[in-house]
């Protein structure tokens, strides 16, 4: 009996689990899309990294290739591998504000 609760619980989480691995990232908070479009100009509403509540023209984390810009302007946080501008940790204070619609 013990066995076959053991394999029905197995073949379940076997189905489940590769179901939500395999689900991008499609949006972030409320809803939204969670990467600015190609053509969305820097600075504007559209400029948005959902995933991480911070313009997409500048998150780091999503393009690796920005680090160095912000590391060689001293606007880098190794301890926490964030520009100081958008590390929370070091600045819980620190407000990151999404443009209003129709900015720029």
């Amino acid at each position: 009996m013990r066995r076959s609760i053991l394999l029905v619980v197995t073949l379940c989480l076997s189905l489940t689990v590769p179901a939500f691995a395999a689900e991008p990232a499609k949006a972030g908070k409320g809803g939204e899309e969670a990467h600015a479009s190609k053509d969305a100009k820097p600075g504007s509403y559209e400029d948005w990294c959902g995933e991480h509540g911070v313009p997409d023209s500048q998150c780091t984390r999503c393009d690796k290739a920005l680090i160095p810009v912000f590391k060689a302007t001293g606007d880098w946080c190794q301890k926490h591998g964030l520009p100081l501008s958008q590390c929370l940790k070091c600045d819980p204070k620190l407000k990151i504000v999404r443009p209003p619609k129709g900015s720029n």
